[in-house]
């Protein structure tokens, strides 16, 4: 198979699997042992092998001991604790646990007052859910186009159709525009969560 095949399965695959909408989170409470089984199943995709599972028992335990996610009611989670655990996972991949910890920490005090009105946690992610669908499909045709430059760039070249040459300089291009987007983000946690402490 040619790479440009393989992108286009995994950007299928991450377009239509890599994301939990807000109507997918149970309307039960689920015990922890239940949320890490739906997580793992929600979130399969990122799995890096059977036997290493996107969340466990001990990370969500260590979620709530961080606060980073508020504590359970009764040992059980709610689809708001659910919606969290989703923000986490995606924030891990960017931001360092103390980062999260600093962005997360309004959150956590407004769930815990008896004095605020609460958060609708689930319309929060859902408006993240709606705002990223946009650019996730996005994301898809820029990768596209992204092979389709990098092909007319090396046409000028002797090496034009080398597989070899076309998937570094799309992983340099990916990995370059990834960067970025941690560059910013790191600065806004620096200058409005970060900082302040």
């Amino acid at each position: 198979m040619r790479y440009e095949e393989y992108v286009k399965t995994i950007l299928d695959d991450y377009v239509n699997r890599g994301r939990i909408l807000p109507g997918d989170f149970p309307d039960m409470e689920l015990y922890m042992d239940q949320a890490a089984m739906f997580m793992n199943k929600k979130l399969a995709i990122y799995q890096k092998s059977d036997d290493e599972p996107v969340m466990t028992k001990a990370m969500i335990s260590n979620y709530v001991k961080h606060d980073m996610l508020p504590k359970p009611n009764k040992k059980k989670y709610s689809r708001d604790h659910l919606a969290m655990l989703t923000l986490i996972f995606y924030l891990k991949g960017v931001l360092q646990v103390q980062d999260i910890e600093n962005l997360m920490k309004p959150l956590i005090d407004n769930y815990n007052s008896e004095f605020e009105e609460q958060f609708d946690f689930l319309k929060l992610y859902g408006g993240i859910e709606n705002l990223y669908s946009v650019q996730r499909d996005k994301a898809a045709e820029e990768v596209y186009q992204d092979i389709d430059h990098i092909k007319k760039i090396l046409s000028k070249y002797e090496n034009a159709d080398d597989d070899a040459t076309e998937l570094f300089m799309l992983i340099c291009l990916l990995s370059m525009r990834a960067d970025a987007q941690r560059y910013i983000v790191q600065k806004l946690m620096d200058e409005y969560f970060t900082a302040k402490k």
